[in-house]
């Protein structure tokens, strides 16, 4: 393997609409998309088109699972929404790798959903899963009580990949320049952060760190505007933030 392989993490926080980061990202080896996140298209210019490996969750893996043993010899046309939608994706997404969190005895029912989109849509993946536990690692290593699987894919990242870089990791509601943002840059819907499982804006505390360490590299903005040292300046002196807080430019 290139030891010296630089990979892109591309999270999908709203911060990269109107980043102008897409041919950062498709000039990096190794793109990893998160999630089935739409890219390309309109979406080229703020996060690129390239792809190596795409992540799925539990939910998008059983929609998968579904759709292709209820519907895999049916016309893209003819599919429910749902599938239909999928499968568009998956077209964008042709050649790549397929990666799923699960556990091996999913094996077989992936199997089965390649072999679909293999057979009747022309559609070929590889596909890879994580033979332990990633959050477990990490709930051990950086102290983070419920990760999310943006920093379970960073973990996992770490044992191929030299130089790592991550986009569209912001879990804030304004970034530095107040700008109002949405949770996904493909959607207009915004998460609770304070509520959500996962305590997002200390593990983006986490992320900074590493970065400062050069661990990482965390990129959210390609057009100028601000840049990594600001963000630290707001956090300084802060124990915990949460998204309303960050939100408030005045509180720093």
């Amino acid at each position: 393997m290139n030891d010296r392989r630089t990979c892109a993490i591309i999270g999908n926080s709203g911060v990269l609409i109107n980043s102008r980061c897409g041919h950062l990202i498709d000039s990096i080896d190794l793109v990893i998309r998160m999630n089935m996140a739409l890219f390309g298209g309109e979406f080229a210019p703020d996060v690129g088109s390239k792809i190596s490996l795409m992540t799925l969750n539990s939910g998008q893996y059983r929609n998968l699972t579904n759709c292709t043993q209820n519907y895999g010899n049916i016309t893209l046309d003819r599919l429910p929404s749902l599938c239909r939608e999928m499968l568009t994706s998956l077209v964008r997404m042709n050649g790549s790798i397929l990666w799923y969190f699960g556990a091996v005895a999913h094996n077989n029912h992936m199997k089965a959903v390649l072999a679909v989109l293999r057979d009747f849509y022309n559609l070929h993946f590889g596909f890879a899963y994580s033979p332990a536990e990633l959050k477990s690692q990490v709930i051990k290593v950086l102290k983070l009580r419920a990760p999310s699987s943006g920093i379970a894919v960073y973990a996992a990242a770490t044992h191929f990949c030299s130089r790592i870089q991550l986009f569209g990791f912001f879990p804030f509601y304004k970034d530095p320049t107040n700008r109002t943002l949405f949770t996904h840059y493909y959607e207009d819907a915004r998460m609770n952060y304070t509520t959500n499982i996962h305590d997002m804006p200390d593990e983006f505390r986490v992320l900074l760190e590493l970065d400062k360490k050069g661990a990482l590299r965390i990129i959210n903005d390609c057009s100028g505007k601000w840049n990594n040292d600001l963000l630290r300046a707001k956090f300084k002196g802060y124990n915990h933030l949460n998204g309303d807080e960050f939100g408030d430019l005045d509180a720093f």
